[in-house]
């Protein structure tokens, strides 16, 4: 199975450093130097679901104008001891390349619940400069804090939580050059719909996953590998319901193009269980946000679908369409439609930015 793990908890793993304790902060507080008047997107110049405008680099960070690599970033993480949430640092990407959104989650293990936890924004310091985000979203019953970094660049990206103008926690990761991907055969497997099933097309506690595979005429195609793969984050040995069936890492298309799998598993201790879809070997856009962890209410108590056993603890259906595109020249991260959740506004998002597509060329 294709599982990392992101996390940055007092020690050096993988691309992650947090320094000893007793450090000062980096950087501006929040509101010096910091644009609080704009989203990331608008700093950005991105336009919704659009991929990330360009800043003179190629999505490898190459220099179009030199094409040569730019000196790499580099910060320093602040160390905090984390006195209200003894939280941890988890990274999605857990080894993040240039142009890809980077997943923050910030989890209390002291069992602050999410009712409970203060607001903590995240200072983030990159190539890009400094910036001060708001969670997308807080989850859980321990609180986890989500964060979206939209087009990372290379070197590190150092982040610092902060509660009440103080630091929290800190954390930081290397963004390093992406490695050559798998063979376009044809043309680049495309994301042609990512759709949460409504509250009317639901089945009866519905936690279906419907793949279809098609080529370049919209015939269906046999035997291709699809993969499923959770989230970088994800604690594999804290999954609920995990003992009741292991967790698939692929499937296989019938004659028909189609494959299936149920979506059980709603949570692992570090936050939603999302699987990124993709097909499996070769060049394929990729579908995110496929989780039974949506409960059938919002977070301010608004349900979905009010209707009995229908998204009843978090049970959600969801449909992926490929289609083999030999025009396309880039791979996306595509994010869900939501379509279920209409009834109560504006969705929550996790894994990806609502405004700026993570794509790259491959």
């Amino acid at each position: 199975m294709r599982v990392g793990l992101g996390l940055c908890v007092g020690v050096l793993l993988g691309g992650c450093v947090v320094g000893p304790g007793g450090g000062e902060p980096f950087g501006p507080g929040p509101g010096q130097g910091v644009g609080t008047g704009s989203s990331p997107a608008e700093e950005s110049g991105t336009d919704d679901g659009q991929s990330v405008g360009s800043t003179g680099e190629g999505s490898d960070g190459v220099d179009e104008s030199t094409g040569e690599l730019p000196p790499s970033f580099e910060c320093a993480p602040v160390s905090a001891d984390s006195p209200v949430l003894d939280g941890i640092v988890l990274f999605d990407p857990a080894q993040p390349h240039p142009g890809d959104t980077l997943t923050v989650i910030v989890r209390a293990t002291n069992g602050l619940s999410r009712t409970d936890a203060p607001p903590m924004d995240l200072e983030v310091t990159s190539a890009a400069g400094v910036q001060t985000l708001s969670p997308q979203t807080m989850e859980g019953g321990e609180v986890l804090y989500y964060y979206a970094i939209p087009e990372v660049g290379p070197g590190d990206v150092c982040v610092r939580g902060i509660i009440e103008g103080g630091t929290e926690i800190g954390s930081a990761v290397e963004v390093t050059p992406r490695p050559a991907g798998p063979p376009i055969d044809g043309g680049i497997f495309k994301v042609v719909a990512n759709h949460m099933w409504t509250c009317e097309e639901q089945p009866t506690f519905g936690n279906e996953l419907h793949v279809w595979v098609r080529d370049e005429d919209g015939q269906g195609m046999e035997g291709v590998s699809v993969a499923l793969d959770p989230a970088d984050t994800t604690d594999l040995e804290s999954i609920y319901n995990g003992d009741a069936e292991g967790l698939p890492n692929e499937i296989v298309t019938g004659a028909d193009g189609h494959a299936m799998a149920f979506n059980y598993w709603p949570i692992s201790d570090n936050g939603l269980l999302v699987f990124n879809v993709s097909v499996d070997g070769v060049a394929s856009d990729v579908a995110t946000e496929l989780t039974t962890g949506w409960w059938e209410t919002d977070n301010e108590g608004c349900n979905f679908c009010n209707i009995g056993s229908v998204n009843v603890w978090g049970h959600w259906s969801y449909t992926v369409e490929f289609q083999r595109d030999p025009s396309a020249t880039e791979i996306c991260v595509v994010e869900n439609d939501h379509a279920g959740m209409v009834a109560c506004g504006e969705p929550r998002h996790i894994h990806h930015h609502p405004d700026a597509r993570a794509c790259w060329v491959p």
